[in-house]
C-alpha cells in the first residue's frame, strides 16, 4: 500500500511492457554498445563477464529494486518520494538530500550526453550524404559499397577531429537532438515517453540483430569470440573486480535517481522482481550481443585488429575513438559496409535517444510538482518545465561542445580547468571535468544512499509488502544484500574511483 494518499493524478505506465521497454531504453545507451564489449575483453573477456554478471545479481539488482519501490510507493517525483518515506517512518527529512544529487547528476549527464549524441547524429548525415551521392554517380549497384568508398583510411580517420573542430556543427547537432528530447518528453508518459519506447525499442533490436547476422557472416567472428569472452582468468585482480561492479552498477542506471523516477508510474499490481530481472537481463544481452555485431566487423581488419590489441596490452581506452573513427574504418573495409554502417549509427542513435529521455524526465518529475497538483496543473508545469529544463541544459551543453575543440582555436572552454589543482581533476577540461565528477562522485554516493534508505530507513514490512517476493527466502536475501554488500562495495568503488 502506497504512503501517497489522496487521489492520485500521476500518470503511470499503460501496462509491465511499457514499463520495461522505457526501462530498458534507458539503461541501454553509448556505453553498452562500445564501452561494455571492448572493456570486457580488454579485462580477461570470459572472466571479467562472469564477475559482471555476479555484481549484477548481487549488486545491481537489489539496488534497482530499492529504487523502483522507493519511487512506487512514495509517489510524486524522486525526492518528493524520498521526503514521504522518510516522514512516514519517522526519519530525517535530510534523507532527500541524496535524490536530490542524483537529479543533478542526471541533468549534468544529459547536458553533455546529448553533444555526443549529436555526434552520432552527424555521423548518420555523413553516412547518409555519402552513401546518395556514391548510388547518384553509380546507381543502384553502390547499394553494395562500403562505406565511404571514395575516401582513404585516414580521411575517414579524420572525420572525427572536423567535427570537433567546427563549434557550430556540434551546436546544431546538439541542438536537434536536444529538441527531439524536449518535444518526447514534454508530451508526458504516456504520450511520449511510452510512445517512444514502444517505437524506438523494437526498432532498436531488430537492428542490433540485423547487424548481428551481418557481422557474424562477414567479419572475423572467431577471433571475435576469443577476445569477448575466452576466459583469461590471469587478469582476475582486485582492480578488475571492481571495473566490473562498477560496469555493472552504471550500466543500470542507478545512483542518479532514473529508475525511482520511473518506479513513480509503475502500477500496483506490477512485480517489481520480475520487472527487475528483465531489465537487468535485457540490459546485459544488448552489451553482449553488441560486442558480437561490432567486434567482428573490427577483427576483420588486421589493421584495426592490431590496433585494438595493442591498446588492450597497453591499457589505454579507445573511448569514444573505437565509436567514431575505429567503427567507420571498419565499415570502409566490408561489402555493403555503406547501409550497414547508416544502421549502426541509426541503432546508436535510438539507444542514446531511450537513455537522454529518461535522464531528462528525472529533473521534469520534479518540475512537476508534488502530487497534491490536479493533473491539468502537472501536465502545463510538464510541458514548461521539460523546454525550460532541456534549454538549460542545451547551454550547458554548448559549453562541453566547446571545450572539445583542438588546442589553436581559443574557445574559453576548451582552455578552462574547472578544478584544477585538485588531482582527481587535474587537467580535465568542462566535458571531462563533468564525466568524472558524475562518474566517480555523484552516482557512486547515491547508489549508496539509496541502498542504506532501502535497507534501514524503509522498515521491513514496508518494504516486503511493496516488493512482492515470491517468497519470505528471497525477501530476506535481498534486504541482507541491499543493506550490507551494495552499499559497501559501492562505497569501495567510489572511494577507489577517486583516490585509486
Amino acid at each position: 500500500m502506497a504512503v501517497t494518499g489522496g487521489v492520485d493524478t500521476q500518470e503511470h505506465w499503460s501496462g509491465r511492457a511499457a514499463f520495461i521497454l522505457a526501462a530498458v531504453g534507458s539503461a541501454v545507451g553509448l556505453g553498452n554498445l562500445v564501452r561494455f564489449p571492448y572493456v570486457a575483453g580488454d579485462n580477461g573477456g570470459g572472466a571479467f563477464v562472469l564477475i559482471y554478471l555476479a555484481t549484477i545479481i548481487l549488486i545491481g539488482l537489489p539496488v534497482l529494486v530499492a529504487e523502483l519501490i522507493i519511487g512506487r510507493r512514495g509517489g510524486g517525483s524522486a525526492i518528493a518520494a524520498v521526503s514521504r518515506l522518510a516522514k512516514a517512518e519517522g526519519k530525517s527529512g535530510l534523507w532527500a538530500i541524496f535524490p536530490i544529487i542524483g537529479l543533478i547528476a542526471s541533468f549534468l549527464i544529459l547536458s553533455y550526453y546529448s553533444v555526443l549524441a549529436g555526434w552520432v547524429l552527424h555521423f548518420i548525415f555523413l553516412s547518409i550524404g555519402d552513401l546518395a551521392g556514391n548510388v547518384g554517380e553509380n546507381g543502384l549497384s553502390a547499394l553494395g559499397a562500403t562505406a565511404f568508398a571514395n575516401s582513404t583510411d585516414p580521411e575517414i580517420s579524420g572525420q572525427l577531429g572536423e567535427l570537433i573542430s567546427s563549434p557550430t556543427r556540434q551546436i546544431v547537432m546538439h541542438g536537434l537532438f536536444m529538441a527531439v528530447t524536449v518535444l518526447i518528453v514534454s508530451r508526458g508518459i504516456k504520450g511520449g515517453i511510452e510512445t517512444a519506447a514502444k517505437f524506438l525499442m523494437p526498432i532498436f533490436f531488430a537492428l542490433l540483430l540485423i547487424l548481428l547476422v551481418f557481422s557474424l557472416v562477414e567479419g572475423n567472428a572467431g577471433q571475435a569470440a576469443d577476445f569477448l569472452f575466452a576466459p583469461d582468468f590471469s587478469k582476475v585482480s582486485g582492480e578488475m573486480i571492481l571495473a566490473a561492479v562498477g560496469q555493472a552498477f552504471f550500466s543500470l542506471s542507478l545512483g542518479s535517481a532514473m529508475m525511482i523516477t520511473y518506479g513513480l508510474y509503475m502500477n500496483r499490481d506490477d512485480n517489481i522482481p520480475g520487472a527487475s530481472r528483465i531489465v537487468a537481463v535485457s540490459d546485459t544481452m544488448v552489451a553482449l550481443i553488441a560486442g558480437l555485431a561490432l567486434f567482428p566487423i573490427i577483427f576483420a581488419s588486421p589493421v584495426l585488429t592490431q590496433s585494438i590489441l595493442t591498446a588492450a596490452e597497453t591499457g589505454d581506452d579507445p573511448g569514444l575513438g573505437l565509436l567514431f573513427v575505429t567503427v567507420p574504418v571498419a565499415f570502409h573495409q566490408m561489402p555493403f559496409g555503406a547501409i550497414f554502417g547508416i544502421a549502426f549509427f541509426i541503432m546508436t542513435l535510438f539507444a542514446a535517444l531511450t537513455s537522454a529521455i529518461a535522464l531528462l524526465e528525472t529533473s521534469v518529475a520534479w518540475w512537476d510538482g508534488d502530487i497534491d497538483l490536479d493533473a491539468k496543473s502537472r501536465e502545463r508545469r510538464r510541458v514548461m518545465g521539460a523546454i525550460i529544463l532541456g534549454g538549460v541544459a542545451f547551454l550547458l551543453g554548448v559549453g562541453h561542445a566547446l571545450s572539445q575543440v583542438p588546442a589553436g582555436q581559443d574557445t574559453f572552454f576548451n582552455t578552462w580547468v574547472p578544478l584544477h589543482g585538485v588531482p582527481l581533476f587535474e587537467g580535465l577540461t568542462f566535458l571531462d571535468f563533468v564525466d568524472t565528477l558524475t562518474a566517480k562522485i555523484l552516482l557512486p554516493f547515491g547508489g549508496v544512499m539509496t541502498a542504506l534508505f532501502a535497507g534501514w530507513v524503509l522498515s521491513r514490512a514496508s518494504a516486503k509488502e511493496e516488493t512482492g517476493f515470491a517468497s519470505e527466502r528471497m525477501f530476506t536475501i535481498w534486504r541482507f544484500l541491499v543493506r550490507f554488500v551494495a552499499p559497501a562495495v559501492v562505497a569501495i568503488v567510489m572511494l577507489y574511483g577517486i583516490f585509486g
